[in-house]
């Protein structure tokens, strides 16, 4: 009699935490059971997350990438700011009267995607770079991979 309770506990136990599983460690239990059965009902009952898949870029606020810089050399970033064209480069700031932006370089896009930027942006605009943190211009900025004009 114990053992058929104590069965019919851990297979509750298994499905309710199979249901909940969105963990590593969950889905690790459901792959230690050895009854084929029982270990597909338990994958069965996993819900998949309806989430975005996750982007390699990571997004950074401005002012962080500001006060810590070097500290994300080498990483890839997305950052949301004001976006000013320049002759070589973009400059990437708070708003078009920010006396410290970030250099932005562009030469990664196709010559398409840059003149279409430059002609969206015009003097200047809102916009989105992700890219990879690393030496512009003498100091710290992003080598763009995408950009996108809001």
């Amino acid at each position: 009699m114990r053992l058929v309770l104590w069965t019919v506990l851990v297979a509750l136990g298994l499905g309710w935490s199979g249901a909940l599983a969105q963990s590593r460690v969950e889905m690790e239990r459901c792959r230690a059971i050895a009854d084929d059965a029982r270990r597909l009902k338990c994958y069965d009952a996993i819900q998949l997350s309806t989430s975005a898949p996750r982007s390699k870029y990571e997004r950074v606020d401005l002012g962080e990438f500001k006060k810590y810089a070097l500290s994300y050399r080498g990483d890839l970033v997305e950052i949301t700011g004001w976006v000013t064209p320049s002759a070589e480069i973009l400059q990437l700031g708070f708003d078009e009267d920010d006396d410290r932006p970030i250099p932005v370089e562009f030469d990664a896009l196709s010559r398409r995607d840059r003149q279409d930027f430059l002609s969206a942006c015009g003097e200047g605009c809102e916009a989105t770079v992700q890219g990879r943190v690393k030496p512009v211009n003498f100091t710290t900025g992003i080598a763009a991979d995408v950009l996108f004009v809001h």
